[in-house]
């Protein structure tokens, strides 16, 4: 016996099926949803602060027109439309992130704790308000009526 069996034998487990076979072969892909227009990729969730809150707001986006994800998720992430990602990563990891997405419109912070700060929290929203049509045009072509 392995290793792995031996541990298995140990916890009662005498047998095991994979949950998600597909896994194995490749099909570890997020696939991303039309209606999300913000990509988020960070390691901390700041998803419930009043700042995402206020961002959010600001946007006018609802809590299932955005995905949050870490470094490594965004790696497997597949979409077919434009969203705009927001990288809250250190340089060098950022760096390599926005080359899978290089023709999507990125915003950029080193970390969360960046927006603490004016100059970064302006930043910010400088790169919101210069985005925000690119949003607009987004919800619209989904939404031809309104």
């Amino acid at each position: 016996m392995n290793r792995r069996d031996l541990l298995l034998n140990e916890m009662g487990i005498s047998q095991w099926v994979l949950t998600k076979p597909q896994v194995l072969k490749g099909d570890a892909q997020i696939r991303l949803n039309e209606n999300v227009r913000l990509i988020v990729v960070c390691e901390e969730d700041h998803q419930t602060s009043r700042l995402f809150s206020d961002i959010l707001l600001a946007l006018g986006l609802q809590k299932s027109e955005y995905q949050w994800l870490n470094a490594e998720q965004s790696q497997r992430l597949v979409f077919q439309h434009s969203p705009i990602i927001w990288l809250i990563q250190a340089e060098e990891q950022a760096v390599k992130i926005a080359k899978n997405f290089a023709n999507s419109t990125a915003w950029q912070n080193t970390c969360w704790q960046d927006l603490t700060y004016s100059a970064h929290k302006r930043q910010l929203w400088q790169q919101m308000e210069a985005y925000s049509n690119h949003l607009e045009k987004n919800s619209d072509s989904r939404n031809p009526t309104g």
